[in-house]
């Protein structure tokens, strides 16, 4: 308000409308964890049955592994961001940043062919970051007695990315990876470096 009446006298500036009519500033930070599942800590197994020469025969195949040393996955995230409220409150802004860093992350860890039937086994390992922003603008266009037109935008955007693996070496699988600087679980691809268009179509 101080620099919107700036440019009036003194004994008019209550008179008009302030182009800014009020800001918050708001910052917030919690923790969080996430437990694992109830069955990812134990080891069990499916029956099934084989062709052995020629005749079916009942087996037993691993179906899990498990992992009795998993423990909590632990979240810490800062949130700041601010209101502002314009034109005699006829335009509105919501600005708001975060950051979260998940540390322990469970994650599924790939498993060497030696293992047989089980692909993969839930682990704490490394830490994942999340940060992004989300905007909303308001804008009221029209306001009368019988008609009322207001405008909202929105958007938001979010960067994930695997901060550490530990000593883990990178989760490499048939259709995605998790890498240490890359997002998690990302799918990845071999370059195209050129083409020829040998029908001629």
């Amino acid at each position: 308000k101080a620099s919107a009446s700036y440019l009036i006298s003194q004994e008019d500036w209550w008179k008009a409308p302030a182009f800014v009519n009020s800001v918050r500033v708001r910052y917030a930070y919690g923790q969080s964890g996430v437990q694992p599942g109830p069955n990812d800590a134990l080891r069990y197994y499916t029956a099934n049955t084989t062709n052995i020469a020629g005749a079916d025969q009942p087996t037993v195949t691993q179906a899990a592994l498990g992992n009795p040393d998993l423990k909590p996955e632990k979240s810490a995230e800062h949130e700041t961001g601010f209101e502002l409220q314009m034109l005699d409150q006829r335009l509105s802004v919501d600005f708001t940043y975060y950051s979260k860093i998940t540390k322990d992350a469970l994650i599924s860890a790939i498993l060497p062919p030696s293992y047989g039937s089980v692909a993969s086994q839930l682990k704490n390992i490394g830490a994942v970051k999340n940060a992004g922003v989300e905007v909303s603008i308001n804008a009221q266009l029209l306001q009368k007695a019988s008609l009322g037109w207001d405008v909202t935008l929105s958007g938001s955007a979010n960067a994930n990315k695997v901060v550490s693996l530990g000593s883990t070496p990178p989760q490499v699988g048939t259709t995605s990876r998790t890498v240490a600087g890359y997002p998690i679980s990302g799918l990845w691809a071999r370059p195209i470096t050129g083409y020829r268009d040998k029908n001629g179509d």
